[in-house]
């Protein structure tokens, strides 16, 4: 299993740190390198993160966990109308991101009113596609007891916030409607608990990979895949990794120079189902190794 975490130092030795990285198998997901500044996203197998440690230590940088790191979550409002994406829209996205997420924002076509708010068959498929959700409520009781019924049936991980404390399973109470940035002690603690809330729910998810294991790490397969097909200049994000496969942003008639790509004794094809997504880009479901046999 790899484990994620952020660098963050001087250009002191900085290669020496990215050798050591390679040298134990591990992968730069992200590199940002300012005049005397650098930041890398780090992943490597959890068993070396004590000798990751003690190359930051020996070269002054700073290490930073990154709980969320590997997964892409989206965030869901009612609408985007005012009445619903304010500021704690923003503040849930950028919170999530800095532990380590890819965040993603949608509202739902027929959101609106607590008696006739729903959630079309295509926008609950859009939110499956990705490794956990989390829906925005605002500040009524009876608003949030009538609309938690729209999550019901969800396969995959979320977490539901609002304003008033109510004893509802996957919800954080204290993140309501409002008209100012979330910036105050008491508001931080509790954008920490949702973000405990998520880290605990895809932490489920991980343990269950982890009893039947894919064929292969999504972030091996994203670093064949950016060496076919490099991202363009000024492009970010172009394969994002997800905790059971990746999403691919790919121009017209790159989705076969993807599914040919070599993976040991086997073809990328062999081992991922691929479709086109519903939201952006393709999706790669990486199948269990106990499905495709032994892939090196």
């Amino acid at each position: 299993m790899y484990k994620i975490m952020m660098f963050s130092g001087g250009v002191y030795k900085f290669n020496e740190l990215k050798e050591l990285i390679q040298d134990i198998g591990g992968f730069i997901l992200q590199e940002m390198v300012m005049q005397t500044e650098t930041m890398l996203h780090l992943a490597f197998p959890a068993e070396e993160e004590g000798v990751i440690k003690g190359k930051v230590k020996e070269i002054g940088g700073k290490l930073v966990d990154l709980p969320l790191a590997g997964a892409e979550i989206i965030i869901v409002a009612p609408s985007l109308g005012r009445h619903h994406a304010v500021d704690p829209m923003c503040d849930i996205a950028e919170f999530l991101r800095r532990k380590g997420a890819i965040t993603n924002m949608m509202g739902l076509a027929r959101g609106v009113g607590k008696r006739i708010a729903q959630i079309q068959v295509k926008e609950r498929k859009i939110i499956e596609e990705f490794d956990a959700a989390v829906f925005i409520f605002g500040n009524f009781r009876e608003c949030i007891e009538e609309k938690v019924k729209l999550c019901e049936g969800l396969e995959v991980p979320y977490i539901i916030v609002g304003g008033p404390e109510m004893e509802i399973p996957h919800y954080v109470g204290g993140i309501g409607r409002r008209t100012e940035r979330m910036k105050r002690k008491h508001e931080i603690e509790k954008l920490e608990e949702m973000a405990e809330g998520l880290r605990v729910e895809l932490d489920v998810k991980r343990r269950e990979i982890e009893e039947d294991p894919l064929a292969t790490s999504p972030l091996f397969i994203k670093e064949l895949i950016d060496m076919t097909i490099p991202p363009k200049a000024g492009e970010e994000l172009s394969t994002i990794v997800h905790l059971d496969g990746l999403r691919v942003k790919l121009e017209p008639g790159e989705e076969e120079k993807v599914r040919e790509i070599e993976i040991g004794k086997r073809k990328l094809a062999d081992i991922c189902e691929m479709k086109r997504s519903l939201y952006e880009g393709y999706l790669l479901k990486i199948l269990p190794e106990a499905v495709t046999g032994s892939v090196f």
